[in-house]
């Protein structure tokens, strides 16, 4: 009995050997040709998984407004002074999406009447000068009752021609600030068309390009 446990362990240990010779040849060979880990794993991803997909998402088209005319245009209002209603502020600025430019005039106190024209010249109120500006044709709007100085007479917008680099606004300046009257002189680089509206305490100007 002793010697057939004695063999059978001797057949064990020698089966266990061979065993073991045989797992580690297998784990040290090369993998065959067609395995798709062949690649080193250190190696960069497919150039394939690294490129973004492009955006699908669809450009919105800017909502451009109508509303433009050529003529003259007048708004009335009663307005109860004293106090005038004051300019304070002229603000200018370009919508290429639109392709018009716009100039924006803040009011302190109520909206005043206004009328807005084309003119051929630009004209001071309190001498009757002409006023060189910058442009080939000229918009003018009229504000009254408003003023743009100050009950102690301090002026609230600048004085003299501001020019403006916009493609159709190429200056503005005060025309006239006289007995409760304002005038605001637009020069443009030619144009027809114009539209005048309000907005929050505000009076604006676009003129198309």
């Amino acid at each position: 009995m002793r010697r057939q446990t004695t063999a059978f362990a001797s057949l064990c240990t020698a089966l266990a050997a061979v065993a073991v010779s045989v797992a580690a040849c297998t784990s040290s060979a090369p993998p065959s040709s067609g395995q798709s880990s062949s690649a080193p794993a250190s190696s960069a991803p497919a150039s394939s998984s690294q490129t973004p997909s492009p955006s699908t998402t669809p450009v919105q088209p800017v909502a451009c407004t109508g509303g433009w005319r050529t003529g003259s245009l007048t708004v009335t209002r009663q307005v109860v002074v004293p106090p005038v209603p004051v300019a304070t502020a002229v603000l200018t600025g370009s919508h290429p999406d639109c392709k018009f430019d716009r100039l924006v005039i803040d009011i302190s106190g109520p909206i005043p009447g206004y009328s807005v024209s084309f003119v051929q010249k630009v004209i001071q109120d309190a001498s009757g000068r002409i006023i060189t500006m910058p442009g080939t044709r000229y918009l003018v709007i009229r504000l009254s009752p408003a003023q743009a100085h100050t009950a102690a007479g301090h002026l609230t917008l600048p004085s003299g021609v501001r020019a403006v680099s916009d493609p159709m606004l190429k200056a503005w300046t005060t025309s006239g600030d006289v007995e409760g009257v304002l005038h605001i002189a637009l020069g443009l680089a030619g144009g027809t068309k114009y539209r005048v509206g309000e907005l929050g305490g505000r009076i604006y100007l676009d003129v198309a390009w």
